[in-house]
């Protein structure tokens, strides 16, 4: 827990809005979800998902416990280099790729997911690799909220279960014999009975093909969508339960189908930096009219999770705890009026200039944010152990105008 008078310097300091991620906690759910795993299956490896978290000093913090990465564009690949991620250790996991990011990932990445059949045509057009892995649509998902739910028949990823034993046939034809196969069926799940599930899914999905193939698979990828408590009524995931539920379907499995060990990975994202991170604003104005709302400078531009999914981060006024409760609807300066973090919800009566806290922001926070409106994007500062030892400072109009017309001239 970052000290509110930290909290304080920082907002004086580097503006709002802005992020800030707890280094000591991210530690903590590295090793956290590591043991839990390792524990009842040694043969596990353990990726982040950068796409929940972008920021260089986090990653390099995630990349020293000795964590993988999993990636899913270009730019992650080259940002997970960057900070300390060797190739061996770098996964991708696009979809709908294009040569561009196949080629990017062959380069990069030890390991390929692949989307669809037709993606393993775009990759052998100009390298046939050595390990082939495809990302599976069980038929099933589930997700925090619906725009979370990665697998079922209504979901745009992965290859249909029915047609996975041809996507394997494909690659075996063109002189592939080594293989992986994965799966992600939603985000934010926080019921370790739904993992254990998962997992029986994907091993009969595997067991049906590799033993039509004649072949055992070198790892299986049950993918992420380890959740968090946004909410006090929820409760936080039991991982060990999680970890202990997954690994026994797994070995059953590996057994049934004599796949005799092959490595198990996971990728999450969300549970190692979700509650490692906060984003503090500040009210920049109040309005009464048909109702009561409390702008911020913050917006769905900042945090885009609220508009995008109805989701709800717990909101604090840390600073303002002896003002009577109010209700008001807290709202940003975006043009839409889906701009709003939450609708009548009690604060203390809160002024201008006030510092507002939204918890729980450490993930699909900052990389979801835009420069919509033409607002500046955050800023994102690292403290480790009371102090900050990260800072990039929130972008100003000048830097945003001066980046449009370096893109003009070059």
């Amino acid at each position: 827990m970052i000290p509110l008078n930290l909290l304080q310097e920082i907002s004086e300091k580097y503006s709002t809005p802005g992020y800030i991620y707890d280094a000591e906690k991210i530690r903590e759910n590295c090793t956290k979800i590591t043991r839990a795993f390792t524990r009842h299956y040694p043969s596990t490896v353990v990726h982040f998902a950068v796409k929940a978290n972008s920021c260089p000093a986090v990653l390099k913090i995630i990349a020293e416990t000795g964590l993988s990465a999993d990636c899913s564009s270009p730019f992650e690949l080259l940002l997970a280099n960057k900070c300390g991620f060797e190739k061996s250790k770098i996964m991708y996991t696009g979809n709908y790729e294009s040569p561009q990011d196949l080629a990017f990932a062959t380069e990069y990445a030890s390991i390929i997911n692949l989307d669809d059949i037709t993606s393993l045509k775009r990759l052998t057009s100009f390298k046939v690799p050595e390990v082939v892995s495809f990302r599976i649509n069980p038929g099933i998902g589930r997700g925090g909220f619906e725009g979370v739910v990665t697998g079922g028949v209504d979901a745009k990823f992965g290859v249909p279960y029915e047609q996975a034993f041809k996507a394997y046939q494909d690659a075996y034809d063109l002189g592939v014999r080594r293989f992986g196969i994965h799966m992600m069926t939603g985000s934010n799940n926080l019921e370790p009975l739904f993992f254990a599930e998962i997992t029986e899914k994907l091993m009969h999905v595997a067991g049906d093909v590799f033993s039509r193939l004649g072949v055992a698979p070198e790892y299986i990828d049950i993918g992420g969508g380890f959740g968090i408590p946004y909410s006090n009524a929820e409760s936080e995931i039991d991982i060990e339960k999680v970890a202990e539920l997954v690994s026994s379907r797994f070995i059953e499995n590996c057994k049934k189908y004599h796949f005799q060990t092959p490595i198990l990975r996971i990728e999450p994202g969300r549970y190692i930096t979700g509650n490692a991170g906060i984003l503090l604003s500040r009210v920049t104005g109040k309005k009464t009219g048909y109702r009561n709302y409390t702008g911020l400078d913050a917006g769905m531009n900042s945090l885009l999770r609220p508009a995008l999914y109805g989701a709800f981060h717990r909101i604090e006024a840390p600073f303002k705890k002896e003002t009577p409760l109010v209700k008001t609807n807290l709202c940003g300066r975006i043009c839409e009026n889906s701009d709003i973090f939450a609708r009548d919800i009690l604060l203390p009566d809160l002024e201008e200039g006030d510092l507002v806290l939204f918890r729980d922001c450490g993930a699909y926070g900052f990389t979801m944010s835009s420069n919509y409106n033409g607002r500046p994007l955050p800023s994102e500062i690292v403290v480790d152990r009371g102090k900050v030892t990260y800072v990039r400072k929130k972008e100003t109009p000048q830097e945003m105008l001066k980046k449009h017309f370096k893109e003009q001239e070059s």
